[in-house]
């Protein structure tokens, strides 16, 4: 009777075992999350900017969209390439101090790919692309 519960019992212990794939500290994008922001690309103000400004500065006409309550427009490229120029928007970006820190009430930065993405973008001129 031992044996044939053995026989029953250590496959399902085996394929159990073997699911799952291991630790959720063993998946590199959790360890590593910069590893997946390719900076390399050429950045777009459409395809890479917008998108990063659209999730965390409230474009939609909330804090910086065209009737905003900031004064500052960031749904378009002239509002955004003006704090580009003036220096504020990386310096809100990345807390350096020189600005205020964005976005506004949150504890935490923008993550860091999206930092780096504004940086390469505004390295490489802020080109309207």
């Amino acid at each position: 009777m031992k044996n044939s519960l053995l026989f029953l019992v250590f496959p399902v212990l085996v394929i159990l075992a073997t699911m799952g794939g291991g630790c959720y500290y063993d998946n590199n994008t959790y360890l590593h999350p910069d590893i997946a922001c390719d900076t390399t690309a050429v950045m777009s103000f459409a395809n890479d900017i917008m998108p990063i400004l659209n999730n965390t500065c409230g474009t939609n006409d909330s804090c910086h969209g065209s009737n905003n309550t900031s004064g500052i427009a960031l749904n378009n490229y002239d509002g955004v390439k003006q704090m580009i120029d003036n220096g504020k928007l990386l310096s809100a970006v990345i807390w350096d101090g020189n600005a205020s820190q964005m976005p506004q009430g949150n504890l935490e930065q923008i993550d860091k790919c999206s930092q780096a993405k504004i940086r390469r973008w505004i390295a490489e001129g802020a080109p309207d692309n």
